[in-house]
Parts: C-alpha cells; sequence; structure tokens
C-alpha cells in the first residue's frame, strides 16, 4: 500500500490484482513523507530501478487504537502500515482529513481468475504456502472467505471506501485515468509476482460446477459491481 502525501493518493492493496506491480510503478513517484508498505523479495526488482522502498510504516503513536497500545505494552511491538491494510482501518489511522480528502483507489480482478492465480502462488510460489498434491478443489475448501475476495479490503458495512477501481482486465488504459486525476506521469509495471501459473491452463478449466458456484456465491459483490462473469472454456 501507499499513502502519498505529495500527490494527495491512497493505493488500497487487494490481492492477486497486480498490486506489487502498481506499488513499485507509484514508488517512482513518492517522496520522503510518503508511506510505501514492504514487498518482500519483490523489493529487489523495486531497487533495481532507483525506485524508493519502504518507508514510514511506523505509526505515530496519535494514530494508535485502543488495540495497538495494548498489543504495544504487552510487548508485540509498534503497528505500522502494512502490505494488504483495508480501507476501513486506514481510514481510522490516516484520519477523515486525510482519508476523505485524498484519491483512494484499488485493484479488482475476475474472482475465478483470482482464485486460480491464488491457487498457483501458493502451490508454485517462493513460499509454497500448500503441498503441490493439493486440487484446486481442496484449496477452495481450505481456504478463508475471506482470502477468496476483496470486497473486505475496499468496503465495510456495505460501504465503499474508495474512489476508483483498476481492472486487472483492462490495467494499463485504467491506470492512465488514475495517473491524470493525480498528476503523475506514465505509470511503468514491471512483472512482479508472475509466471506461477505454470500449466499455462485458461482459468475456467480449474473449476467444476460446485467451484463455479462457491465463488458466485463468496464473490457475489464483485462480481454484480463490475459484471463479471465466468468464461467457461471447459469442454463439453
Amino acid at each position: 500500500m501507499i499513502v502519498s502525501h505529495e500527490h494527495k493518493f491512497i493505493f488500497i492493496k487487494t490481492r492477486k490484482t497486480a498490486g506489487t506491480s502498481i506499488e513499485i510503478g507509484l514508488s517512482k513517484y513518492c517522496g520522503p513523507r510518503d508511506v510505501i508498505s514492504p514487498i518482500g523479495k519483490d523489493e529487489e526488482l523495486r531497487g533495481s530501478l532507483g525506485f524508493p522502498g519502504p518507508q514510514n510504516t511506523i505509526l505515530p503513536i496519535y494514530q494508535y487504537r485502543k488495540w495497538d497500545l495494548w498489543n504495544l505494552l504487552k510487548g508485540g511491538g509498534f503497528a505500522h502500515h502494512f502490505n494488504h491494510t483495508p480501507a476501513k482501518l486506514m481510514k481510522k489511522r490516516l484520519g477523515g482529513a486525510v482519508f476523505d480528502n485524498y484519491l483512494k483507489f484499488c485493484g479488482v480482478r475476475n474472482p475465478w481468475d483470482m482464485a486460480v492465480s491464488l491457487y498457483n502462488w501458493e502451490v508454485f510460489g517462493p513460499k509454497k504456502g500448500i503441498d503441490s498434491s493439493t486440487s484446486f478443489e481442496e484449496f477452495l475448501e481450505r481456504r478463508s472467505d475471506d482470502l477468496l475476495t476483496n470486497s473486505s479490503i475496499f468496503m465495510s458495512e456495505g460501504e465503499v471506501l474508495v474512489d476508483e477501481f483498476v481492472k486487472f482486465e483492462s490495467l494499463e488504459s485504467d491506470l492512465e485515468i488514475i495517473s491524470e486525476k493525480i498528476g503523475l506521469g506514465k505509470i511503468e509495471l514491471p512483472r512482479a509476482k508472475s509466471g506461477f501459473n505454470k500449466e499455462k491452463r485458461h482459468y475456467s478449466l480449474y473449476y467444476d460446477d460446485k467451484g463455479i458456484d462457491f465463488i458466485r456465491g463468496i464473490c457475489k459483490i464483485e462480481i454484480e459491481m463490475f459484471g463479471y462473469e465466468f468464461d467457461d472454456r471447459r469442454p463439453a
């Protein structure tokens, strides 16, 4: 995630929506007061481009919530901004004066495609969060609903807390619109966290009918908001 006081925007980072690539591209325009969250191994890529890395992630005490203070007193460490900080928490920490007046945006993606991307990341990614013998059906059953939908990151109690969305399917053109609104130059997108779909199969080929309906239920908000459909390319 990024909070740019210099350009008055907040980038809320959602899961598997090219968020790391977008964050690296936005980092180019960040000043010394701006907040940039760490992105793990992809810091090497960001550094190679000469863009600033993680900074100002530790929260000042005046932004602490009661839980943050309790956690600090119990030895849990200082509160900090993190990679996928939800918009609701961001608003509490930054305050309405900043949050309401900055342009807030995040990425979205076809939920059926996103779930497959998350599965391949868990199986083939650097952390290998699940065993390669785990089927996609088993993955859907084991993963919590919150990890399979991004609506909890950009919404709270039915209210959308961001101003603009960047669709994964129209990434560059949507970013051009954002760039014009916040007065940036071209947002260059390096390929970060890509290439983990080793089989290169279309996402629909991972699904049975039960899985299709499962994602349709969990991700109802994104599907209805953005008109996403299941592009069925399974053999008859």
